[in-house]
């Protein structure tokens, strides 16, 4: 299990850093630095960031911080498929049903998150990660 797809809130907390457990947040990017974890980001992803980081930090950051994402995860686009099945989906959260099934069509190992909501929709057959599970699901 090494391809995950990084949630915008995992991103946001390691480059706003906003999180109480922002170690394990850095040790997660170091394992995609490394190579250990192959990081995917989708498009609605780095708008979201996007539209965060401008707020937070202006526009020049945000962009410097969007080609850092760039340059080290690998990029997914949806498809017509993948947003159908997510529009058909049972979840109330279009976004994140939008990732889930990005992340099913692209043949990825899990979703890493912080956004408990999202985590809730984890099952043994797919699972989303709270960052501190994906370390310890890494180290087993």
């Amino acid at each position: 299990m090494n391809r995950i797809l990084f949630d915008a809130n995992v991103l946001l907390d390691f480059f706003l850093k906003r999180n109480k457990r922002q170690d394990e947040i850095n040790t997660l990017f170091s394992l995609v630095d490394d190579g250990v974890i192959i990081g995917f980001v989708t498009t609605p992803t780095l708008q979201i960031c996007a539209y965060y980081l401008t707020i937070s930090k202006g526009v020049d950051t945000a962009k410097a911080v969007l080609e850092m994402i760039i340059v080290n995860f690998q990029l997914l686009e949806g498809n017509k498929k993948a947003i159908t099945k997510a529009l058909k989906s049972s979840q109330n959260d279009i976004e994140d049903a939008i990732q889930y099934f990005i992340a099913l069509e692209n043949g990825l190992d899990a979703i890493v998150t912080s956004d408990l909501d999202f985590i809730r929709l984890s099952s043994t057959s797919f699972p989303i990660y709270s960052p501190s599970d994906l370390l310890r699901a890494l180290n087993t």
